[in-house]
């Protein structure tokens, strides 16, 4: 992987070079693993506390860099544009040590028409791949598995950072890692992580036409219905079920056990097994909202 000085780095992402100006960064890495050869970003105070220890450096704002018990940074007005930037500058590397590495194959593997599977990726035994699955580099996938016709894994996660005249593209630099006795329906996308992996764990069953976005993880023996999706780095607990057309928002948690009924938004962590449910039969805008108000007295 082609490594940077802080110097060449902040130059490429248009900010200024603090501290070490010959440090050597060779990965772009999330602020709660970076290590010493690597730089993450911060773009608010409440992720200090999780910051890693041994992060080389840091791509933040002048005012919060005065919080970060750390030597070297990158300053920047928008830590989150500039953390997009500098995923285009890694992204080179990544894939070209992507295309170094030959896909690996276990027994009774069974693949079917115009299915790719590119390199870099782990298939393990007694795996059914059907038609047209697309497999991007840096997947993994375990044993006794079954992928159905249509299915992608690994793709770009849904990530642009505002510019203020459009959006700028955050390259994907992580993979999906899935594990054994996992059966993916027809037409689901499973996105690779921004930084790190999309989880899938053993056991796990997932219906035709599901997203899982980048950096989910979820837990063995779950299962989710069709047309249901998450957003990105989402945590879902072992032996849950997510039925038809759920929604699930970012960043949150839900809890092992837990049953979330059909069409419902999950706009929090549930942090308790059970059932939970919140459908609205459709009506006026308006009277939603005063349907919601009096709800809440």
């Amino acid at each position: 992987m082609e490594s940077f000085t802080l110097e060449q780095l902040a130059k490429l992402i248009g900010g200024t070079p603090l501290g070490s100006f010959d440090l050597k960064i060779s990965h772009l890495q999330d602020s709660k693993v970076c290590d010493s050869t690597s730089i993450c970003y911060v773009k608010d105070k409440k992720f200090i506390d999780s910051l890693s220890l041994e992060a080389g450096a840091v791509i933040t704002t002048k005012d919060l860099a005065a919080d970060i018990k750390a030597t070297d940074f990158i300053i920047v007005d928008d830590p989150y544009l500039a953390y997009a930037k500098a995923s285009k500058v890694f992204s080179v590397g990544y894939h070209q040590e992507n295309e170094k590495v030959e896909t690996i194959f276990g027994d009774n593997v069974k693949i079917g028409e115009s299915t790719v599977i590119n390199p870099n990726c782990v298939i393990g035994n007694n795996v059914q791949i059907h038609d047209n699955v697309s497999i991007y580099a840096c997947t993994s996938i375990g044993d006794n598995c079954i992928i159905h016709s249509g299915t992608v894994i690994g793709s770009d996660g849904f990530g642009y950072a505002p510019t203020g005249n459009g959006w700028h593209k955050i390259e994907h630099l992580g993979g999906v890692k899935i594990g054994n006795n996992v059966e993916i329906g027809a037409g689901t996308a499973v996105d690779r992580g921004a930084l790190g992996n999309t989880v899938i764990q053993d056991g796990v069953k997932i219906d035709n036409k599901v997203h899982i976005a980048h950096n989910t993880i979820i837990g063995e023996n779950t299962a989710i219905a069709g047309m249901s999706g998450t957003a990105g780095s989402v945590k879902i607990g072992k032996n849950c079920q997510i039925a038809g057309q759920v929604g699930i928002i970012g960043h949150i948690e839900i809890a092992d056990n837990v049953t979330v009924m059909a069409k419902t938004l999950v706009t929090k962590s549930l942090k308790e097994a059970g059932v939970y449910s919140g459908v609205m039969p459709i009506q006026k805008h308006k009277d939603s909202l005063k349907f919601i108000a009096k709800i809440k007295k």
